[in-house]
């Protein structure tokens, strides 16, 4: 009985000691979830962007900037950074350019060991200097905008991002210092720059002959992985204890997939007779249908060629929305030996004229949002883009107003 009375008594205390250590915890855990759960994390962060844009500020307009140059005003700018017509925006955008091919260079040349060891402060003092200056860069952009969340969340707003974040990522995590090379993506401005509008206009083409072929190109890419499967589990059904190699069906699987896109590892090959035989149809057959996406792709670009073509040929008033009506002088349809009257005219065979006067008004680029005046103008003078009567709402050049 005395026995039984001490366990108890050691049990009550060590009860007693666990009460004693864990209360306190669990009140301050208590203290603290309520505190962060009433915080308002909005305007928490609203005030460090405010502090962080502040100091940016500060260290432009107070520090590197030369005073004759501190009373630059928002427009100007702008001008500056976001347009390519001036002398001063075209010399922006090409020490830009050769400051992104500076820290790619010092990127690969980090990676050598032999230049790591000896050069690496001297590497990295360099990097994190144009990780600065793109960082002041990128305040910059949103500094001169009235509305610069349209650039934060626009294409070249999330690439400008995505250039400058992994150097502080790298902080937390060194291993994503590597990822500083995303700085590449930028220099996709070098069209614009240089003003190529032909190549632009190129590339307009091939993307969104891209575009329209997902669809065709992810059903293709289907049945190739269901053949893929069907094959896999053929060869292994005679590969199966004969051939090592082969363990499962999915390391059959795999050695399908290279087969059928004739990469040809080199890693796994069949050793019966008949899984041989499969594995020469498998490779013809990956000859016959590596050639497929490419006549998609090919097939939209001419499709896409084709409409551009159409809709110049409408807009020079070679043909009329119908075979055989012209249109006149005046914005009016010819169709046989009658006229029809430009109101009765769908809206979108006067896209590029004012209907109520009959007058070429201002027209828009859907891509980079400029704003022509020029009526025989049909085609953006920075980007190539075939312009439109319609005005794109909330483009870039809607961020800024005077």
């Amino acid at each position: 009985m005395a026995e039984k009375k001490d366990k108890r008594i050691v049990v009550k205390l060590l009860m007693l000691l666990w009460y004693a250590l864990t209360h306190p915890l669990v009140w301050i855990w208590r203290k603290l979830s309520g505190f962060f759960m009433h915080l308002n994390y909005r305007q928490i962060a609203r005030k460090v962007v405010n502090a962080v844009g502040n100091f940016f500020h500060w260290l432009l307009f107070r520090v590197l900037i030369p005073k004759r140059y501190r009373n630059i005003t928002k427009k100007q700018i702008y001008r500056i950074i976001f347009k390519a017509d001036t002398p001063a925006g075209k010399r922006f955008d090409v020490w830009l350019l050769v400051l992104i091919g500076v820290n790619l260079v010092v990127i690969m040349l980090d990676s050598f060991e032999a230049v790591h060891s000896n050069l690496r402060w001297v590497l990295m003092g360099v990097e994190w200097l144009l990780t600065i200056i793109f960082t002041l860069e990128y305040y910059l952009r949103i500094y001169c905008l009235n509305k610069p969340w349209k650039y934060v969340f626009s294409f070249y707003g999330i690439i400008d991002f995505l250039s400058i974040f992994p150097a502080y990522l790298s902080l937390l995590i060194p291993a994503t210092q590597t990822l500083t090379v995303l700085r590449v993506l930028r220099t996709l401005r070098i069209f614009r720059i240089f003003n190529m509008q032909r190549f632009l206009h190129e590339s307009f083409h091939l993307l969104n002959a891209m575009r329209r072929s997902v669809t065709k190109i992810l059903i293709f890419m289907l049945f190739v992985f269901i053949a893929a499967i069907i094959l896999g589990s053929v060869i292994y059904m005679f590969e199966h204890g004969k051939n090592p190699a082969m363990s499962s069906i999915p390391t059959a699987i795999y050695w399908a997939v290279v087969t059928i896109t004739t990469v040809g590892y080199g890693d796994i090959t069949p050793v019966t007779p008949m899984g041989q035989f499969i594995s020469t149809l498998v490779m013809l057959l990956g000859y016959s249908i590596i050639a497929v996406p490419t006549g998609i792709v090919l097939g939209e670009t001419i499709a896409e060629r084709k409409a551009e073509n159409g809709e110049r040929r409408e807009e020079n008033g070679e043909r009329g929305p119908e075979g055989g009506e012209q249109r006149t002088e005046k914005g009016e349809w010819r169709a046989g030996s009658g006229l029809l009257d430009a109101s009765l005219v769908p809206a979108e065979f006067n896209e590029y004229e004012d209907n109520s006067t009959g007058e070429a008004g201002p027209r828009f680029c859907t891509h980079c949002g400029h704003t022509e005046e020029d009526p025989d103008a049909r085609f953006c003078r920075y980007c190539g883009t075939l312009l439109s009567k319609r005005q794109p709402s909330g483009w870039i050049n809607d961020f800024f107003k005077s």
